[in-house]
């Protein structure tokens, strides 16, 4: 004799209670309070993608609930495709994709506006930036340190004119600056979420975090690493792009160019003074003017280079004052798979 299942209950019952307590992992890892958050910056990087997450996954693990947040930088190969399918597959990964190639800083930051967890880690996604030292950084953070900088010993592996580049860059940038950046400080770093805040609450349009963060203070320690060699495709960031940065770095964290430049104009008025009067010395004692039309045509040069000089570092500065009062996002975000109650 056929029995029927009591009202309000059904033969599947233990079928659904299995399934809701396989996903209730799941379930708590998306609605409990996130630990760590991590910002990958991707651009034309489908390749690295999936190895990453998996590397990352790894290491995340064993420190409570996190989040990681791909960032697409407009790329123009499967990257966009790529993180769905991976957020697809796991509820801690999310994706941002921007509406256009805004740069590594605008991605960067708009990780930073989506990230929940109380620590944030950013760090690239072309595995130069190793996973395994992600415990590192937890590890400090622990510690009570609230900023935990990296920073990049290169070995003879990396190209002669990078690691010259960089150390001009940075020897430059500890001249000028108020707050010097630390050589081979790099853009994998964690930050506690009251530095987040913090930062998020800055409406600089030019975003240069390496700049940012000795500016911004709080307790911080460095962590030394060794980059690794990409493990697909190549590095899309042109000769072009990094003098950019530089000079965003140099002029987003100090002034003394504009002081150097009327520096450099009082020196030539001085010497100018110095030789009119020698020149009319010699004409009024001997009766002779100074010969010399060379001379006058390569001071005349020299003066005219000075002059564009100065008004090149003037227009740099002009050019992101212009930036700054157009107030333009850093960025735009043309989809994502957080809602509004996950930011």
């Amino acid at each position: 004799m056929e029995t029927t299942p009591p009202i309000g209950r059904s033969a599947t019952d233990p079928i659904r209670a299995a399934i809701q307590e396989a996903l209730r992992p799941v379930f708590a890892a998306q609605t409990e309070e996130i630990t760590v958050s991590v910002i990958v910056p991707a651009h034309n990087e489908a390749g690295n993608l999936p190895l990453l997450h998996t590397a990352l996954s790894r290491q995340l693990r064993p420190h409570g609930n996190y989040e990681i947040i791909i960032v697409d930088d407009g790329s123009t190969d499967g990257t966009l495709a790529t993180a769905k399918q991976i957020a697809a597959a796991d509820p801690c990964v999310h994706y941002v994709a921007l509406s256009r190639n805004f740069g590594h800083q605008a991605a960067v930051r708009a990780g930073l506006d989506q990230a929940r967890g109380a620590c944030v880690i950013s760090m690239d996604a072309d595995f130069q930036h190793p996973p395994e030292l992600i415990p590192q950084l937890i590890e400090q953070w622990h510690a009570g340190f609230e900023v935990v900088t990296t920073v990049r010993n290169d070995g003879p592996e990396t190209p002669r004119l990078k690691r010259v580049t960089a150390s001009l860059f940075y020897w430059l940038a500890g001249q000028i600056s108020e707050f010097p950046i630390k050589p081979g400080a790099a853009d994998f770093r964690l930050l506690d979420r009251k530095v987040v805040d913090a930062i998020r609450g800055l409406g600089e349009t030019d975003f240069f975090l390496r700049g940012l963060i000795p500016w911004i203070g709080f307790k911080a320690t460095d962590v030394h690493y060794r980059p690794q060699a990409r493990h697909h495709g190549e590095t899309s960031y042109s000769i072009k792009r990094m003098i950019s940065l530089a000079l965003t770095g140099i002029t987003a964290t100090s002034i003394q160019p504009l002081r150097a430049a009327t520096v450099l104009a009082g020196i030539v008025a001085t010497l100018t003074l110095i030789y009119a009067v020698y020149a009319a010395a010699v004409f009024l004692l001997a009766g002779t003017a100074v010969p010399g039309w060379t001379s006058v045509i390569i001071v005349i040069s020299a003066l005219g280079a000075l002059q564009l000089l100065i008004l090149g570092i003037v227009g740099e500065y002009l050019g992101r004052i212009l930036r700054e009062t157009r107030h333009r996002p850093s960025y735009i975000v043309r989809e994502t798979n957080i809602t509004e109650g996950e930011a």
